[in-house]
């Protein structure tokens, strides 16, 4: 294994907490890191901003599954190709260590040769890895989010040097309650130990579904939240008086700025998977009502608010876990409303470089929304299909009609979100921002209160464009003539769905009366 990191590394929690006044890059300098969920995308981004805290960071050890047939040490290679890590070189990229595991297993499976290792060398603890699918079945959200927790606390407890451990959880984890979410652990109904203890019994799940699921998760509106929940319960009853953070961001979008304007990661999922999706043109109707306060937060405010927790609990003492929102609703809030006249006009301003129909985004809900669903997604979609496979239109990997299924699905997921009053206190995260050491300041700050959502939605449609898409950057004169040609479609489609219309009504009635019937039904599909 890399033998990065001094003597440094070991200094004792009790003189990192005299240390007050140490910069964000001296702290991390000569620590060794360990980190579960390193290759997913805040994962991946955490790592090249661990990688430009301090030229004298030590190994950061990251957690990789076993898959077949794919070695983990080409699984990281590619993920240092990216190109997010292009100003690091070769030198300073081979500090990123995988140690192939299991989240879910004890001591996650590793030899012991190699987890006394982690027990001597690491310093600080990042846990970001979840099954992150509301849909996720109970048992397997418990393992993976409550049992895999507990693993790394068991880790934390066992490090002989531990500066600080984080954890990822979610703004929605208190998503049972309403109004005020403050930055405080919510207990729980139910025993964290218990829902542990109830995973691992076979018999207990020999006949469990959905309606027994729901009868357990009671209030929370699915097993994310609930299990999320229960994971910053037991960090409460193992880790009081240790030095512990844990980050609750909103909807993760891409990066505002570092280590790239726009990054998305593969855009494969949540409402990034929408705004890839709508860029050509595939989803046009968003759930939702106009006034509704939609609170995303830029993927490198996270990123930044972790680096600056890890430092705030290690240079201090903790009697409990601290608790942050990394979210935005309450200092600058966006409403769904505001988010699709941005979206409209930027994906004008920088449309792809193909597109199925003009992209355009639409908020609607109730019926008005299923209708509109039906008719203007579904059924388009299974319109082309073969057309799609031919010319390989619209998106990669699946066929637009599998998308729709997929992108239904989450629409109705997020809408319990959407459509409840949540708002995320931010008194203690507004606070820890301001005492950032002055130098690391503007470089570590994560308050959103400033941030142009309108030229935050650019960079992401760019940044869609970029590394989803893998189209050019620059928006020529090409694509705004393509756009323009769509543009004409788009409304000559409004007068061949009337013609079609007309005629239709007007062989089956009398003149007026067919016309009339038609420009009823034209105007009510337009309203759709």
């Amino acid at each position: 294994m890399s033998q990065h990191g001094s003597q440094n590394g070991n200094l004792s929690t009790k003189h990192m907490q005299n240390s007050d006044q140490m910069t964000i890059g001296d702290f991390f300098a000569y620590k060794n890191v360990f980190i579960t969920g390193g290759t997913g995308f805040l994962g991946t981004v955490l790592i090249e901003a661990l990688l430009g805290t301090s030229p004298d960071i030590g190994t950061i050890y990251v957690l990789v599954r076993s898959k077949k047939n794919v070695d983990p040490k080409e699984r990281i290679k590619r993920m240092l190709q990216k190109q997010l890590f292009e100003k690091h070189d070769d030198n300073t990229l081979k500090k990123i260590v995988p140690v192939v595991g299991e989240i879910g297993e004890l001591n996650f499976g590793f030899t012991n040769d190699l987890f006394a290792e982690l027990i001597d060398k690491v310093n600080v603890i990042y846990h970001i890895a979840a099954t992150i699918k509301f849909s996720s079945p109970l048992r397997t959200a418990i393992k993976t989010n409550l049992t895999g927790t507990m693993h790394t606390i068991e880790l934390a407890k066992k490090v002989k040097n531990l500066a600080a451990y984080v954890y990822y959880s979610t703004a929605f984890c208190n998503s049972n309650n309403r109004g005020l979410i403050l930055e405080k652990v919510y207990k729980s109904k139910f025993d964290p130990y218990d829902m542990m203890r109830w995973a691992e019994d076979d018999n207990a799940w020999l006949d469990f579904n959905k309606d027994k699921c729901k009868a357990t998760i009671t209030d929370h509106p699915n097993t994310y939240t609930f299990t999320k929940n229960l994971a910053e319960n037991l960090l409460m009853a193992e880790m009081k008086s240790m030095p512990v953070a844990i980050v609750r961001p909103s909807v993760v979008y891409g990066t505002w700025e570092r280590p790239l304007p726009g990054w998305v990661g593969n855009a494969s999922s949540g409402h990034l998977g929408f705004l890839a999706g709508f860029i050509k043109g595939v989803f046009r109707t968003m759930r939702g009502s106009e006034t509704a306060i939609l609170d995303v937060i830029p993927c490198d405010y996270v990123i930044n608010s972790s680096l600056v927790m890890a430092w705030y609990v290690a240079t201090r003492h903790i009697e409990q876990p601290e608790v942050i929102h990394c979210t935005a609703g309450e200092v600058n809030p966006m409403t769904c409303g505001q988010f699709c006249d941005y979206l409209n006009d930027s994906v004008k301003r920088h449309p792809a470089d193909n597109f199925v129909w003009k992209p355009i985004a639409r908020l609607r809900s109730g019926w008005r929304y299923n209708l509109s669903f039906y008719l203007f997604h579904l059924l388009p979609a299974m319109i082309v299909v073969i057309p799609e496979k031919l010319f390989s239109l619209g998106m990669p990997q699946h066929t637009l009609f599998e998308y729709m299924h997929v992108f239904k699905k989450g629409s109705e997921f997020f809408d319990y979100f959407l459509h409840n009053d949540f708002r995320y206190d931010m008194k203690n995260a507004l606070r820890i921002n301001r005492i950032i050491p002055e130098k690391d300041r503007l470089r570590y700050n994560f308050d959103a209160s400033q941030c142009n959502w309108s030229e935050f939605i650019d960079r992401i449609i760019i940044g869609i464009r970029r590394f989803y898409f893998k189209e050019a950057v620059v928006t020529t004169s090409w694509h705004h003539n393509y756009w323009k040609f769509y543009n004409v479609l788009y409304y000559a489609g409004y007068v061949f769905l009337f013609i079609i219309l007309f005629v239709l009504m007007t062989s089956l009635f009398e003149l007026d009366i067919g016309f009339t019937i038609a420009a009823i039904i034209w105007g009510f599909l337009v309203w759709l």
